[in-house]
């Protein structure tokens, strides 16, 4: 029997996660060719499955993909961006979002299983399907779009104007059995969410594969001579390329999973051996690279590697490598093989049993492969005499927090432009789902995708509306310089909103990091950030703008996402209600030496969040709170119930 082989050249194809359905059953579809019913519209028994079969994902009802139905393959139009608000209103309100979800209906049903068709290739799916569209379409044509078998259910989608017609046909007869017929709000099961009996099957074989060729006191993972392994060939592995590249790749990932953290794999798996296994190119066996790139020890020995172009692909993917065996391999002729493999990998000292560089050579050239960072400079404000964008990001920040609807109307007006990057380099998606609905990297989408315009969302009603999409923040406090990096210059030549002539703006850059809840995925953790901000002059109004400056365009760039457990007894973050304490007074703050310009607008800021006077406004920041605007507000909302009616400006 052949040996594995590994994947082809470029072809990137992930693992298998199971046996591929060729049925109807193990799947979201859509309606196809209509089987063979007798007169009583029964389905018939020996009635051949008719078409192409039932296809995989389906994307919606019946005849809705048209190019129309797409809004055509030109600019996006008046109608795709009413498309996307409504997407969003729907996912906000705890909809899905998609443009055939809004006005759709989930049906579940009931019977199936003890029907006579359920010996048909498909469980019956087709068949009732048929059933139930032909016995609903009385007065009109009924279509039913998404449909999944999943236990004793039978789910489907339909327009919710023809789900009166389904539900009327509760309590039918179908191919003997009685059907039970109830709409749901449930959310529809979809193929990922459980795994096929064979599937489990197959895995459960390759673990124990994995069991009995592992050895704990070595930490060595022994996959030689995987061409005679009994399970491997009872399965049928090697009766071609295509499966024995599959089952490799399986292998590995399998084996990577096993352990929860990259410390706990690293210190699990230190020592793989792939030795005997006929593998004339590493492309073949790439998979390790990525799935377990922390090991020390690698044996590719009695293989038929014969030159240096056959182990490139592996090229500074190893960094820990310290011992690699390739005897018994045509390449180890070439005089220069050892010489060009220390240059590939940095931590190797150990090749075919042969001291090859000292731990100190390998100090040096790892030194060479981490260069010193360039150094971080303190934050530069350079937003002149008014203090702006000092005072911007200090009111910008605790209320994205805790009240983004009022922080949007504030700072944003009808042109006001806000987008989302996300840097998923994690390789999780979970951790960065909300994200991705509206990420606009373009490096991702391409720049032609119409998605780089869709995401791109404009006007502040619309971006209050996609914030409340996103995850609940904390971000630190400002008392603490070192958890930011803030950088301001002027951005000239602006246009004037009067119309005339051009204006200066500002430009901030804000580096940091936030705490995350995300209560729908059950998520905690730390992502980092950046957000651009563009600052210009507010447009001329009546009443006037509530602040002299507004939001041109605020762009944020997420990176790495570290995941945390919420504390016992610590309720999750929230994006709507300030986290203020509620019987503990405010500590007092560090003093802060601020000019009179900087305290007068600090003042200004106060009596229009909390409605004061100016002398109770500056009582307010002068206090215990030091002039720190966060701490400010938070004695206000302590102190809100005993202040005497003569404090707030309307009672004056």
């Amino acid at each position: 029997m052949a040996p594995p082989t590994g994947p082809r050249a470029g072809t990137g194809r992930a693992p298998p996660r199971g046996p591929r359905a060729t049925g109807g059953g193990g799947g979201i579809q859509k309606r196809r060719a209509n089987p063979r019913t007798d007169r009583d519209g029964d389905v018939s028994m020996d009635a051949p499955a008719g078409g192409s079969g039932r296809g995989g994902l389906a994307s919606g009802g019946r005849g809705r993909g048209s190019k129309d139905a797409r809004g055509g393959r030109g600019a996006v139009n008046s109608r795709t961006a009413s498309r996307v608000v409504q997407n969003l209103q729907n996912y906000v309100s705890g909809g899905p979002v998609g443009k055939t979800q809004s006005n759709m209906a989930t049906l579940k049903i009931h019977g199936m299983s003890n029907s006579k068709a359920t010996g048909n290739r498909d469980g019956g799916l087709r068949s009732l399907l048929t059933f139930l569209e032909r016995k609903a379409s009385k007065d009109k044509a009924v279509t039913i779009g998404k449909s999944i078998m999943d236990g004793d259910y039978v789910w489907i989608t339909v327009r919710k104007d023809d789900a009166p017609e389904i539900l009327r046909l509760n309590g039918f007869t179908y191919a003997g059995a009685p059907l039970t017929i109830t709409e749901t709000t449930e959310r529809m099961p979809r193929p990922e969410d459980k795994i096929s009996k064979a599937a489990e099957e197959t895995k459960q074989k390759l673990t124990a594969v994995l069991a009995a060729r592992y050895n704990p006191e070595l930490k060595l993972l022994d996959l030689s001579s995987l061409g005679t392994d009994p399970i491997l060939s009872s399965m049928g592995t090697f009766d071609s390329k295509d499966r024995a590249e599959k089952a490799f790749k399986v292998l590995v990932v399998i084996a990577s999973q096993q352990y929860k953290t990259a410390a706990e794999k690293r210190e699990g798996i230190q020592a793989i051996s792939l030795a005997s296994n006929g593998l004339n190119d590493v492309m073949q066996v790439f998979t390790l690279a990525t799935s377990l790139p922390d090991i020390k020890r690698l044996d590719l020995s009695s293989n038929n590697l014969d030159s240096l172009s056959k182990i490139s692909k592996w090229q500074h993917r190893f960094q820990y490598l310290e011992e690699l065996h390739l005897t018994g391999n045509p390449i180890t002729t070439q005089p220069d093989f050892v010489a060009e493999l220390i240059k590939w990998f940095p931590s190797l000292q150990n090749i075919n049993g042969q001291i090859v560089r000292s731990p100190q050579e390998v100090t040096e050239a790892l030194k060479g492969m981490h260069p010193t960072p360039l150094p971080q400079f303190p934050s530069n404000l350079r937003d002149g005499e008014a203090n702006v964008a000092s005072i911007f990001v200090q009111v910008f920040f605790p209320m994205f927090d805790s009240d983004r609807a009022r922080l949007a109307a504030e700072f944003y007006d009808d042109d006001s432009w806000f987008s989302i990057q996300a840097i998923a380099n994690s390789g999780r998606n979970l951790p960065w789902k909300t994200y991705l609905k509206y990420s606009r990297n373009v490096h991702k989408l391409g720049e032609k995708n119409p998605a780089t315009v869709q995401r791109l969302f404009t006007g502040g009603n619309l971006i209050a509306d996609m914030w409340k999409a996103l995850p609940s923040t904390r971000h630190p406090s400002m008392e603490n310089p070192g958890a930011w990096l803030i950088d301001c210059h002027t951005f000239p030549n602006l246009a004037d909103p009067t119309g005339h002539g051009f204006a200066t703006g500002l430009l901030i850059t804000v580096n940091g990091q936030f705490e995350e809840s995300d209560t729908t995925e059950n998520l905690y953790g730390k992502r980092t950030f950046t957000r651009t901000f563009i600052l210009g002059p507010s447009k001329p109004s009546n009443p006037p703008p509530v602040h002299p400056y507004r939001v041109i365009s605020d762009q944020l760039t997420l990176h790495d996402w570290t995941p945390a457990e919420t504390p016992a007894g610590q309720a999750p973050v929230a994006n709507q209600v300030p986290q203020v304490p509620v019987t503990n007074a405010v500590p007092p703050a560090e003093p802060v030496m601020l000019d009179d310009a900087t305290k007068n607008q600090l003042i200004q800021e106060v009596m229009k969040r909390t409605g004061m006077t100016a002398e109770y406004s500056e009582l307010c920041l002068s206090g215990t709170a030091n002039w720190n605007f966060e701490l400010a507000l938070k004695s206000f909302e302590e102190q809100r119930a005993n202040l005497p009616p003569t404090a707030f400006i309307n009672a004056v």
